[in-house]
């Protein structure tokens, strides 16, 4: 009877083994297969951890505004009946007057008055000089002598002027007759007649030139054409800036004026 239990037992056991083999060998379900193959789960596309736009908000891909360049100033445009102020002035030198003339430029760039260029803002006496020039230099024409002499000692008395606002066209003919001018003498052709000839072509109220002393032509200016009196305010003039006006084979040019002549 033992006997009988135990082979009954061990066939038992033994068909129970087969079915558990069975059971683990069996093919996989569809939903395990589609799970395998695609090689874990699917990401849910309405699962907020997991965004499917391709876009990141935090580095976008709209391209980026162009910059915007700074408007240009527009330069103020040239106003050809205003160009420089022009100033005949005389003031007492020792024993008689002298004579000049002086501009200032009112343009926003350079201007050439004879063969100087005065920058913007700035100005320039111009003058022919003889006596009181060294012989390094000679007579004739000479640029910012007087603006450096009366800053040195900050007075030039008993003043006499003339004033004129002149235009671009009446600025060259000025500088036109500098260029092609540069001599002086004494009687005639002295610093009155220059200055007078200067006046006269930028347009001012007519002046006799032929002044024979400059005295003449400053009793002139006072009787016939004063529009002011007293001290005009002059810039000042660097050592650098007094020239002296060449003219000879080379051409027009200039130089800066020995230290004698100052």
């Amino acid at each position: 009877m033992r006997k009988t239990l135990a082979i009954f037992l061990a066939i038992l056991t033994v068909f129970l083994c087969f079915a558990v083999c069975a059971q683990a060998g069996a093919p996989e379900t569809e939903e395990e297969v589609l799970i395998s193959a695609q090689g874990g789960v699917e990401d849910d596309p309405e699962d907020p951890e997991n965004p499917t736009d391709p876009e990141d908000p935090e580095n976008p891909t709209d391209p980026e505004d162009p910059t915007e360049e700074e408007p240009t100033q527009p330069t103020k445009p040239d106003d050809p009946s205003r160009y420089a102020e022009m100033y005949l002035i005389s003031y007492w030198n020792v024993a008689s007057p002298h004579v000049f003339i002086y501009f200032e430029n009112i343009t926003d760039h350079d201007i050439t008055v004879g063969a100087y260029t005065v920058p913007a803002g700035r100005a320039v006496s111009v003058a022919t000089l003889g006596i009181s020039v060294a012989d390094g230099d000679g007579a004739g024409i000479y640029y910012n002598m007087e603006l450096y002499r009366i800053g040195k000692s900050g007075t030039y008395p008993l003043v006499v002027s003339l004033h004129k606002t002149v235009s671009k066209a009446e600025l060259a003919k000025v500088t036109e007759f500098i260029l092609h001018n540069n001599h002086w003498d004494f009687f005639i052709f002295n610093c009155g007649w220059f200055a007078a000839e200067c006046w006269n072509k930028g347009g001012g109220s007519y002046l006799v030139p032929i002044t024979v002393f400059p005295s003449i032509l400053r009793l002139e200016m006072v009787l016939h054409f004063l529009s002011s009196s007293g001290k005009v305010k002059l810039q000042k003039a660097e050592r650098n800036e007094v020239m002296r006006q060449h003219n000879d084979k080379k051409g027009i040019y200039l130089t800066v004026a020995v230290d004698k002549s100052l």
